[in-house]
């Protein structure tokens, strides 16, 4: 669970709080000129999501632009496999399974995957763990500025 949820659900113990989950500051990071339109949107969506948790930097485009165009692959071959349906005739005139299905799932795999390493999800945000300065590294700042977040929030 996050920490700030964790914090808002009334967490006092400090073994159940990871006080290294960053909190840096926030980047904007520009869309690559050359990314589809689809997968342009999607970026537009996740920087605005979650640009206020300064997890994305710099370093992270690469990796963001491979799931934006995975995510933009799955949902293709998904809208694809839902016309044609999960069978298809094969050469000889026999049902087979459509290869539209593993494209799907490989795609679906690597945007889960993706995800979880750009702190997408609840629980990878939750064991993340970033660089802060030296005066919110002790324990004490780290809570504060958790309880501060939390309260923003509300």
């Amino acid at each position: 669970m996050p920490n700030r949820l964790k914090i808002i659900r009334g967490e006092t113990r400090p073994s159940r709080v990871n006080y290294d989950e960053p909190m840096p500051t926030a980047l904007h990071l520009q869309v690559p000129e050359d990314l589809s339109a689809d997968a342009r949107e999607i970026w537009v969506t996740i920087v605005q999501a979650i640009h206020h948790t300064g997890v994305l930097t710099s370093a992270d485009v690469d990796t963001l632009r491979m799931y934006c165009e995975a995510f933009v692959r799955y949902r293709s071959a998904e809208d694809m496999l839902t016309k044609t349906g999960p069978l298809i005739k094969g050469r000889n005139g026999e049902f087979v399974k459509n290869p539209l299905h593993q494209i799907v799932r490989d795609n679906a795999l690597l945007v889960r995957a993706l995800g979880r390493e750009l702190g997408l999800t609840p629980a990878a945000r939750s064991g993340l763990r970033g660089d802060l300065d030296a005066q919110a590294n002790s324990a004490g700042a780290k809570l504060d500025a958790l309880i501060s977040a939390a309260r923003r929030t509300r």
